[in-house]
């Protein structure tokens, strides 16, 4: 079962921007804040897999660009920044942000959703306060909640992106979110 913490100020403040849907940048240039759609999801996937099949290498702080040669490394919030940064790409859509850790996004930049879909967000720990690691959904079975993210764990033979998951009923599984996204008028 997964805990939905209380972010009654964030969530405030998030609908505030959604129901009003107008701010400016600094440049002064309209734009609202949304959920990120579905065909965005879908490239965060592609590209989630992207960094998984170059077998990228977890190293604390680091979000390597798929382009670069030779090893690439990237920590659990480093991959989401990147592959969002790739599927908005040419589209009307930005980040809220240029780069942020995991507990700003949950308490800043996503909103809780109770069914996931392909490209949502898994926020995950010990900790059922606070997150402390994330992650990318990918999909659910009857048994199983899979996602893909970048992690060290020696003692699992894990070192970098892959394809994982775990029982469904999994304490270390705190809440699904979507990202919110600037969307350029």
């Amino acid at each position: 079962m997964l805990f939905i913490k209380n972010k009654n100020v964030s969530l405030l403040i998030i609908f505030s921007l959604l129901v009003f849907s107008c701010a400016t940048s600094n440049s002064g240039v309209l734009y609202s804040v949304s959920e990120c759609p579905s065909n965005i999801r879908e490239k965060v996937v592609f590209y989630a897999n992207e960094y998984a099949r170059k077998n990228t290498l977890f190293k604390l702080g680091s979000r390597d660009l798929l382009e670069k040669e030779g090893i690439l490394e990237v920590d659990c919030s480093g991959l989401i920044v990147r592959v969002f940064q790739y599927a908005l790409k040419d589209t009307k859509y930005s980040l809220l942000f240029d780069d942020t850790n995991v507990s700003s996004f949950y308490s800043y930049f996503t909103i809780p959703v109770v069914t996931p879909t392909p490209g949502d967000l898994i926020f995950m720990g010990t900790n059922t306060v606070y997150p402390t690691h994330m992650s990318i959904f990918i999909k659910m079975d009857n048994e199983n909640i899979y996602f893909i993210d970048s992690t060290y764990k020696e003692e699992e033979g894990i070192d970098g992106v892959s394809l994982r998951y775990y029982k469904k009923d999994d304490p270390k599984f705190l809440q699904f979110a979507r990202l919110l996204l600037r969307s350029n008028r």
